[in-house]
């Protein structure tokens, strides 16, 4: 009985990489069938043949199951190496930032602010596996998972300006790019909501726009003193998401006098010919 599934095995693994992964999965799928072939017996079944037939019963997909585990096997495989050169990678821009602060620092003198060097170098990093990540959710759509990880890297790329402006170029009004980034959030994910044709996309576009208007007049006033009339711009976005809920209504109904007139005339067209000679 043994040799029978083991002749039965060599002959379904041929069929797949011969891996040390396989080599053991084969070992154990022998030992599972050699249990179940035991367990057959203790319940009184003595045919031989008609074991090792009930046995394969529970096998007949195994060649599917085969090339499951060999593609689990290979994706397995690339993970690691893909884990391998991006530690690689991570290794080396590290090393490669250090020395640019060394270089800025000991030929220019620039210590400070020259550690932004290191700081944009991991935001960048930080910013790159926000991005793979955003692939992967957008593959399994995963949206929601997709527009978080879009809002940090936002974050991320609002503070990293601050501090530029703030350090760099010792501009008063660097806490302003605060402000760019709630506008910034907002239009992003509002282009997100369309793209991914979310159920909330035309309540959230008059919402950026809004709130676009309130920060551009809040910069404006700060800026150049337009508070007054620049307060008008506060109004924009009411005036946009009134046009737009008369956009969406006129839409609406329109597809609905669209599916109307189609049910229409699908009930004319299946109409029994009795109905038009039908006077009783």
């Amino acid at each position: 009985m043994e040799d029978k599934f083991k002749s039965y095995l060599e002959s379904a693994f041929r069929t797949i990489a011969p891996t040390k992964a396989a080599m053991e999965y084969r070992k154990q799928t022998l030992k599972d069938m050699l249990a179940r072939a035991q367990e057959l017996r203790i319940k009184g079944m003595t045919d031989e043949d008609l074991i090792f037939d009930t046995v394969l019963e529970d096998y007949e997909d195994f060649g599917d199951k085969l090339k499951e585990f060999e593609q689990k096997e290979i994706k397995t495989n690339s993970a690691k190496r893909n884990v391998l050169l991006g530690t690689v990678i991570g290794v080396a821009v590290t090393v490669i930032l250090v020395v640019a602060y060394l270089l800025v620092g000991l030929l220019g003198h620039l210590w400070h602010p020259g550690w932004l060097i290191i700081v944009g170098g991991l935001f960048l990093g930080v910013g790159v596996l926000l991005g793979l990540a955003g692939i992967k959710a957008i593959a399994k759509k995963r949206f929601v998972a997709l527009r978080l990880f879009v809002v940090i890297a936002e974050v991320l790329l609002s503070v990293f300006v601050f501090l530029l402006l703030q350090i760099v170029f010792k501009f008063n009004g660097s806490w302003m790019a605060f402000l760019a980034m709630v506008a910034l959030i907002l239009g992003v994910d509002t282009a997100i909501a369309f793209f991914t044709n979310s159920k909330g996309k035309w309540i959230e576009l008059p919402i950026f726009v809004e709130g676009l208007s309130v920060m551009l007049y809040v910069i404006l006033g700060l800026v150049i003193s337009f508070w007054h009339p620049g307060w008008l711009l506060c109004l924009v976005g009411v005036v946009f998401a009134v046009c737009e809920l008369v956009v969406f209504v006129a839409l609406h109904n329109n597809k609905k006098e669209k599916k109307e007139k189609k049910k229409l005339s699908d009930k004319f067209v299946k109409t029994d010919e009795k109905y038009w000679s039908d006077w009783d």
